[in-house]
């Protein structure tokens, strides 16, 4: 009879479920936010999602690992609003997979305008502030270079606007209708050739047109300086 009672108790304990525990949908989203990161490659600016339609709570062994795997994506990059398919990875095998709609944020550190800056301001001119804002609409990038006297605005901007690529050039130092001077480099020769007339305005180093007023030919050079170019043979 003991022996019996032994065999029930030894039983009735085997057949107990294995201790569980829940992926509840709070703990979910920011696992699926990290691994759409990941799969966007962000690592200048950071993701945050809010979802639309309810994320799954997932019951799991109480001392799993459990990662979130992204098995789709929007291939042009995060928007506004994305439609992402992802599974659940349990101790490295796959336990199921759901779609998840998101409302999306882009949050980086970028460059303001604190005030009214007209054009061609130089850089170092321009009131700018650092702060964290939603970049995600902004499609060509942010400018993140160091403002300074050799950069200027390319239009006038409004207090709290962010720096583009498109809002920064190199400041010229030759002016469209400039006369240059033409410097022709051959080996041990210098020729130099006055009154060149500049047909575009450029930084150093910017290759712009240029016109010989005695022969009237179209000739190429690269900008040394604000009176100088570097002219090809």
């Amino acid at each position: 009879m003991i022996r019996f009672f032994i065999f029930l108790l030894l039983a009735s304990t085997t057949a107990l479920p294995a201790a569980t525990k829940e992926i509840t949908s709070s703990q979910l989203l920011p696992m699926v936010t990290e691994a759409l990161q990941k799969a966007f490659e962000i690592s200048d600016a950071k993701l945050v999602l809010s979802p639309t339609r309810a994320l799954p709570s997932v019951p799991v062994p109480a001392d799993a690992l459990v990662q979130v795997q992204i098995v789709s994506q929007p291939p042009t990059g995060p928007t506004a609003f994305i439609r992402a398919q992802y599974a659940l990875i349990v101790d490295g095998r796959r336990v199921g997979e759901w779609t998840g709609f998101f409302k999306a944020q882009l949050i980086q550190e970028v460059w303001l305008t604190g005030k009214i800056a007209p054009r061609h301001t130089s850089l170092d001119k321009v009131k700018l502030v650092r702060k964290k804002v939603d970049v995600i609409n902004l499609r060509t990038g942010v400018w993140e270079g160091k403002p300074d006297s050799t950069l200027q605005l390319t239009q006038s901007l409004s207090p709290g606007m962010v720096l583009l690529p498109r809002h920064v050039r190199r400041t010229p130092v030759i002016l469209r209708n400039q006369m240059v001077t033409g410097v022709l480099l051959y080996k041990a020769l210098r020729i130099e050739l006055r009154n060149l007339l500049a047909l575009e305005e450029g930084a150093p180093g910017d290759v712009i047109r240029l016109r010989n007023n005695s022969s009237y030919k179209e000739i190429r050079g690269r900008i040394i300086n604000d009176r100088t170019v570097q002219l090809s043979l």
